[in-house]
């Protein structure tokens, strides 16, 4: 009897002890494999998706309601979606990813080719095509007042059967700078990808808007002068009243970027010269080969005049006036 109840003490025992270790090897392997310390236990709750054998993390786990991201000592925030950064400067940005300001100055170098008709010369194919325009927007919303000024523009039109014979238009940096037109336009709203809503343009040259003819640029001959080199080197001025008409169709594809196409033209008719070769009433015409020439307008950083456009705009160096070859007869004196 002794015995048996001995061997039945014996026997629970054993299997008490069995069960305990049975229950620290599950602890264990559910803190990653090591043995619970007597220190009070951890109370944290596994998430559902954690299994019994996955590793728990040491680093804290944030909250449903804590989404935003933590940065470090020296580490940038990481931008989450729909936020618009911040410059370091703490300046306002003037332009977020939904939004374009369109406040500034813009710039576009445009070069194509087509015909002009000019005096004592037939209608020359395949001239060179070339201007450098300078745009800058001020204001509010709804009226901006856009300035488009022009800071060069050329033709080159080279013989083919002789390349040393090449004929070209051009004009003088204060004449060109007359050619300016000002609009009032409502750019508010623009977007990337938005089409940049402008009106036809009229620049004209040498003439006020009722056609009236003025020295516009001062030089104290009638209309504006353009410069003109042909028929192997001979240069000559013309003094010209000049309408140029431009349709601008542009879309913004981001904040400092407008891309698009132009149709222009440009007329031109003769008041007087300092060669008698060239008739008063003469027609002078620029015609491109396309109504849809290609352009790509930036903006120029930091604004500026037409001097401050990249250095990769080379412009071409209009001589000084040549010597007048029928002086005006001084005026008696009072």
């Amino acid at each position: 009897m002794f015995r048996t109840r001995y061997a039945a003490l014996a026997l629970a025992t054993w299997m008490a002890s069995l069960l305990g270790c049975a229950s620290e090897d599950l602890a264990s392997m559910e803190n990653g494999g090591q043995t619970p310390a007597t220190a009070p236990r951890d109370t944290t709750t596994a998430t559902a998706d954690r299994g019994p054998m996955s590793t728990v993390s040491d680093k804290p786990i944030s909250t449903a309601s804590d989404d935003k991201p933590i940065s470090t000592a020296g580490e940038m925030p990481i931008q989450t979606s729909g936020q618009v950064p911040i410059p370091a400067n703490g300046e306002t940005p003037t332009s977020t990813a939904d939004s374009i300001d369109p406040i500034g100055v813009w710039w576009t170098e445009v070069m194509t080719v087509g015909s002009e008709v000019l005096p004592i010369l037939d209608k020359l194919t395949g001239a060179n095509i070339r201007f450098v325009m300078r745009v800058e927007v001020s204001g509010a919303a709804p009226n901006n007042n856009v300035t488009f000024e022009f800071c060069q523009l050329q033709t080159e039109w080279i013989d083919p059967m002789d390349p040393n014979n090449i004929t070209t238009i051009g004009f003088r940096p204060d004449t060109v700078a007359t050619f300016s037109e000002s609009k009032k336009v409502d750019l508010g709203g623009l977007s990337p990808g938005s089409k940049v809503a402008l009106p036809s343009l009229a620049f004209r040259g040498g003439l006020d808007e009722s056609g009236k003819e003025l020295d516009e640029n001062g030089d104290h001959n009638p209309g504006v002068t353009a410069w003109v080199r042909t028929l192997a080197g001979i240069e000559i001025e013309v003094y010209e009243t000049i309408t140029i008409s431009a349709t601008l169709d542009l879309t913004a594809p981001d904040e400092n970027t407008l891309m698009g196409t132009v149709d222009f033209a440009a007329d031109a008719l003769i008041v007087s010269s300092n060669n008698p070769i060239i008739i008063a009433g003469t027609a002078v015409t620029i015609t491109p080969d396309s109504k849809a020439v290609p352009l790509t307008v930036k903006r120029l950083s930091g604004g500026g005049d037409c001097k401050s456009l990249p250095s990769t705009i080379n412009f071409t160096m209009v001589p000084p006036p040549p010597p007048e070859l029928f002086p005006l007869p001084e005026e008696p004196a009072p």
